[in-house]
């Protein structure tokens, strides 16, 4: 990948990426922006993409998105039926969000199709990518789909 971030924040060191996108989820549900930080490798070329948001590219402006995101507060996410491929040193995973959240009508939930891709350095496994857009309306989310993993050649 690209070029290193100056005096970046300590990493922690994943040693999966299942590992490392439990640490993500569990950074979002308690709204710990230093812990959702430690998930994204130590790259400037890193890119995440909000549901119906601009392509952020490099740490200062992931960074800064989702300081603004978890300054709300901590996001009720689940991660369901992730469908998983593994390249080397680069695994890639599909997963639907079904996201939680209060409105003056009562209690609402969102459904997203997520893109998470991580890379094996010699500092671990840390995420790359993170795409999210909205699924459709009429998406089910069925608890009972197995998860599928592929490897690729």
């Amino acid at each position: 990948m690209g070029t290193k971030t100056p005096g970046a924040i300590k990493r922690s060191v994943f040693t999966s990426p299942a590992e490392v996108e439990q640490s993500f989820y569990e950074a979002l549900r308690e709204a710990d922006l230093d812990k959702l930080m430690q998930t994204w490798a130590d790259d400037e070329d890193i890119v995440c993409i909000h549901p119906n948001g601009e392509r952020l590219v490099g740490q200062q402006a992931i960074q800064t998105s989702w300081k603004e995101i978890l300054s709300k507060g901590p996001l009720s996410i689940e991660a369901k039926i992730p469908v998983i491929f593994h390249h080397g040193m680069i695994v890639i995973h599909t997963v639907l969000e079904r996201h939680y959240f209060a409105t003056s009508m009562g209690q609402k939930e969102m459904l997203c199709h997520v893109t998470n891709i991580y890379q094996k350095s010699r500092n671990g496994w840390h995420m790359i990518l993170h795409h999210a857009s909205l699924a459709p309306p009429d998406t089910v989310l069925e608890d009972t789909h197995p998860t599928v993993s592929m490897l690729l050649h």
